[in-house]
């Protein structure tokens, strides 16, 4: 359990790059999200803040906004032509750690069906119809191969310097929240392979990166078959 107390000393230690210094009112968190001050982008990352917050209500899983005891990390994928969707989670508890993975699936818009409820609107309102989970103790032999101290540091696409002449319309999208008992930092992005190979942002490749680590983690610990579908 050496590296993995070690690992958690680092965290605690590490600065983070602060993006706004607002706070959650009633747990005195600080909350590192994009400012929208003078950035229309952001606005996109306050919204997809509540999309996934909806999701998580309803998956029976806490608020990271309001802290977590020890630290937790969530991963989202959401492919715009899948009806599936995943969520990957990296949860320390004491000197330990857990990696969840769920795979859920959102109620449909029926555009037959002329009973339905035409004040809902899925793309701010989602509705969890099914999900599956599972979660194993993680090895403290992987910490060696994910090098997560940094991850507070990560920017969110709203804050980068895009070109407006850049952008992709059906993609899929990439979010990342971190929280500890003082800090709740959030970044995502929309179609992040298709940018970086176009402008090559590091900020971009570190996202990417990160991503891909914790995926990675997930399935070679606790991956959910397709079989489920």
């Amino acid at each position: 359990m050496k590296e993995l107390l070690t690992f958690m000393v680092l965290l605690a230690l590490i600065s983070c790059r602060t993006k706004t210094n607002a706070k959650d009112s009633t747990n005195n968190i600080q909350l590192l999200i994009p400012e929208t001050t003078g950035n229309k982008r952001a606005k996109w990352d306050l919204d997809t803040i509540e999309y996934y917050s909806k999701i998580t209500k309803q998956l029976g899983l806490s608020d990271l906004k309001k802290g977590v005891d020890s630290f937790e990390i969530r991963a989202w994928y959401n492919f715009s032509f899948s009806n599936s969707k995943d969520l990957y989670i990296i949860k320390f508890i004491d000197s330990t750690f857990y990696i969840s993975y769920y795979r859920y699936y959102l109620k449909e818009f029926d555009l037959k069906n002329e009973k339905r409820d035409r004040n809902w609107n899925p793309t701010t309102q989602p509705v969890v119809d099914s999900s599956v989970s599972r979660s194993a103790l993680g090895k403290t032999s992987d910490l060696k191969k994910f090098a997560l101290g940094n991850i507070w540091n990560l920017r969110s696409q709203s804050e980068l310097q895009i070109p407006d002449s850049v952008g992709f319309n059906d993609c899929d999208t990439y979010t990342i929240e971190v929280a500890d008992k003082k800090r709740y930092n959030f970044s995502t992005y929309h179609c992040p392979r298709g940018y970086y190979d176009k402008i090559k942002l590091k900020d971009i490749n570190n996202f990417i990166s990160y991503f891909d680590l914790i995926k990675r983690l997930a399935y070679n610990n606790v991956f959910i078959p397709y079989k489920y579908d």
